[in-house]
């Protein structure tokens, strides 16, 4: 590119995308676009013939339509150019959602697991869900994205640490991607917290209380992981002279996969509170979020409140402890929103302009 057409293709580029973006949301004519969007009738018949020609846009018909007259040429994301994959393992489940780069679900199926289920058969099944996706949808893969609820460490080659919670955290998803395909790996309760921060630049602290215990913390709209990945991992920090793991454990409450279970009796509370909020209003008082948000199965807002008061009682602000309204969704939201950003960072830096 030279330095004579560097500008004007940059500004088409960017007018692309504008045009990519609102298709994201709707179909629409070139009429309601160059209106929208606030560009001239031309411009938008410009862009929307870049996009065709790079496989991004199509031109449909609407049912319904009347047919008298010029009929006005609706224009929509062609699905075909690609799909997003995730893998979300909880330990109660494997989740599978595909989605097409406007966040458009085209698969999405839930594995139960068992508490005996291992690591192989957990990668056994990822890997056959990727290979069947691939032949239901047809399409190329531009990105995906792993979830897992266990620690992940990001020096080096992304890795994940299993935890005792449950004998499949530590399977290998990411391995279950062809090769040359972009995959994000990430702790499950980080993915929660990108989904619920959105694309606001709040600061956020996402408690996660299930199988096991997390947080995921947003600082100025951006994730903080810490050097190695392990920021918000709340089962290690210490009480005294133990760590939160095992002052629960120590109170009958964790054991594997039935932590949520103990909570369904609200009689158990006190004894999983009062640690809780030791740790809790510890991180709390240091990051000041603006916002609060707990997730996870079994949870109330009775039992936010109460957690709520606790920590109140501990801090020299008072906080909010908000439950998400995102419920299992929340992981598989955050990472496709990972995989999404990464795809379509790819496709703008390789995007042609004619």
């Amino acid at each position: 590119m030279t330095d004579s057409t560097a500008g004007p293709r940059a500004l088409a580029t960017l007018t692309d995308i504008r045009v990519f973006d609102y298709l994201c949301q709707a179909p629409a004519t070139r009429t309601q676009i160059a209106a929208e969007l606030g560009i001239s009738k031309p411009t938008a018949s410009q862009a929307i013939s870049r996009l065709q020609e790079n496989g991004l846009a199509v031109s449909i018909e609407r049912a319904n339509e009347p047919k008298r007259g010029r009929v006005p040429g609706h224009y929509a994301l062609d699905s075909s150019f690609g799909h997003l994959l995730a893998l979300c393992l909880q330990a109660e489940y494997l989740q599978v959602r595909a989605t097409d780069l406007s966040g458009k679900t085209l698969v999405d199926r839930l594995y139960p697991l068992t508490a005996h289920t291992s690591a192989t058969e957990v990668e056994q099944m990822a890997a056959r869900e990727v290979a069947r996706v691939a032949g239901e949808l047809k399409s190329p893969l531009l990105a995906g994205a792993v979830s897992q609820s266990a620690p992940v460490l990001r020096e080096g080659n992304p890795r994940v640490r299993p935890t005792p919670i449950f004998p499949s955290s530590g399977a290998n998803l990411a391995g279950a991607f062809p090769g040359g395909i972009e995959v994000l790996l990430d702790n499950d309760v980080n993915w929660m917290a990108v989904a619920e921060a959105g694309q606001s630049n709040q600061s956020l602290m996402m408690l996660y209380i299930g199988s096991g215990l997390g947080a995921g913390l947003v600082i100025d709209g951006q994730l903080h992981r810490g050097k190695h990945g392990t920021a918000g991992e709340l089962e290690t920090q210490l009480i005294g002279d133990s760590n939160l793991r095992e002052a629960l454990g120590a109170a009958g409450m964790f054991h594997t996969r039935v932590l949520w279970e103990k909570l369904a009796d609200k009689r158990n509370w006190p004894a999983f509170f009062a640690p809780l909020s030791q740790v809790l209003s510890n991180l709390i008082g240091f990051v000041d979020p603006e916002r609060v948000v707990a997730i996870g199965p079994g949870l109330t807002p009775e039992m936010c409140l109460d957690l709520e008061r606790e920590l109140n009682q501990k801090l020299l602000e008072p906080v909010q402890i908000q439950l998400s309204t995102l419920g299992t969704d929340a992981a598989a939201r955050g990472a496709l929103a990972g995989a999404r950003e990464l795809a379509l960072d790819h496709l703008w830096e390789n995007y042609r302009v004619r």
